[in-house]
């Protein structure tokens, strides 16, 4: 969030160990996705990332467990209670549309941060404590959807609502009639993308993306100075291991043919 305020992108990348963790903040990333959507993370996995992360100087961001193309899911507020106890501060959403949003954000109110091993207040101090970590608590709603679509221009009028985030992958299959493949440069996603940075400026909402899925480095970096370039406050770059499948698929084919294989 530094890296924001101070008016510069923040980098981020998929890592779900803690090795990984403290390798990306050393190398400089400035956050870290840590995905209960598709991997074998539990909430103890989730409470040990984020501590690992915030040890190694790295912002730990939570995309919780839902499937957005099934229709709308009434856990979402019950298991983002349960991440912002174990001090999640960062949760991205996949969402189906705008009431599970809505009551994601009234859930970012509550006082439940780790409370029930470190008590947060004096008894003096409950309406501002609670106050302060409603303001350090970030919804991230993650666009993928065609119900998140309908309600897109909905959610970014949510009062409370200080972050939003394109998933170009899914996003750019469902607009494209839910092709099979997904279209970076489709120009319904870049148009939707352009009308999104220009309301999000007007009402102060930091807006993020992914680059997607491209198979050499050098198009990765590209589309990280496109997606700059486009008013992005926050991009993902993929994971570390399919940056690193990336990186091997140029570096291996050329070490076998050194080696006459």
């Amino acid at each position: 969030m530094d890296t924001m305020k101070s008016g510069h992108t923040a980098l981020g990348v998929w890592v779900n160990d803690p090795e990984t963790a403290e390798l990306c903040a050393h190398l400089g990333f400035d956050w870290a996705m840590i995905d209960m959507m598709f991997t074998g993370m539990d909430f103890r996995d989730v409470q040990n990332m984020i501590r690992t992360c915030e040890a190694a100087g790295i912002t730990p961001v939570i995309r919780m467990h839902t499937n957005p193309w099934h229709g709308y899911d009434a856990r979402i507020g019950v298991d983002l209670s349960r991440l912002q106890g174990i001090g999640a501060e960062y949760v991205l959403i996949s969402h189906s549309g705008l009431q599970e949003i809505s009551e994601a954000l009234e859930v970012a109110k509550d006082w439940h941060r780790r409370a029930l091993w470190i008590h947060p207040f004096a008894s003096t101090e409950w309406t501002q404590r609670t106050d302060e970590m409603a303001e350090a608590t970030y919804i991230i709603p993650h666009m993928e959807s065609q119900g998140a679509i309908d309600d897109f221009d909905r959610i970014l009028d949510l009062p409370d609502l200080k972050m939003f985030f394109f998933a170009m992958t899914d996003l750019s299959k469902v607009l494209g009639g839910n092709s099979k493949k997904p279209n970076f440069n489709d120009p319904a996603l870049w148009k939707m993308v352009e009308a999104a940075i220009r309301k999000a400026r007007d009402r102060g909402i930091m807006v993020g993306a992914n680059t997607s899925y491209a198979y050499t480095l050098d198009e990765m970096r590209q589309r990280v100075k496109q997606l700059h370039d486009a008013g992005f406050n926050f991009i993902m770059v993929q994971g570390a291991q399919f940056l690193f499948q990336v990186a091997m698929m140029e570096f291996l084919p050329n070490v076998r043919r050194d080696l006459g294989r």
